[in-house]
């Protein structure tokens, strides 16, 4: 049986490195995030998918600039392309249009217009091993000479 988890504000800020709650509130009033119901007196609540959603837009802003006014739609392109059902793999390039458009893996069609590419991988595999679902891996280096423990 499947269980459906869901995040609080915190939980999502904790997930992304210790975000301040505004930088999220920012985000949550984009849509799709903003057409959402809320209750009063009553904490949003996020799933999985939002959280990498939260995890591209935070990789947009850091790591190529891009300032939250300037997102438009993006964040809506992003969460339906995450929603989808797909066969993750170890490289998951995406081009992510500046315009309307849908966000779509880099390797099955050229990229002809402005937008930005990410590594949904690497997003994945970062709210993942937030989450416990994949355990961090390194690499060990090889020794070639046991008995004298060169290398």
């Amino acid at each position: 049986m499947s269980v459906i988890r869901s995040f609080t504000t915190k939980d999502v800020c904790a997930a992304l490195g210790g975000i301040n709650r505004s930088r999220l509130h920012t985000w949550a009033q984009l849509p799709p995030f903003c057409e959402r119901p809320t209750r009063e007196r009553s904490a949003r609540r996020y799933a999985k998918a939002d959280l990498l959603t939260f995890a591209v837009l935070q990789s947009l802003e850091d790591l190529l600039g891009i300032r939250r006014g300037d997102m438009g739609s993006v964040p809506a392109a992003v969460h339906h392309y995450v929603r989808a059902p797909r066969q993750a793999s170890m490289e998951e390039w995406v081009f992510i249009p500046r315009d309307e458009g849908v966000v779509r893996l880099v390797k099955e069609q050229g990229i002809a217009s402005p937008g930005w590419v990410v590594d949904m991988a690497k997003e994945r595999e970062r709210i993942d091993l937030y989450l416990g679902l994949a355990p961090p891996q390194r690499e060990f280096p090889l020794i070639t000479d046991v008995k004298s423990g060169r290398q």
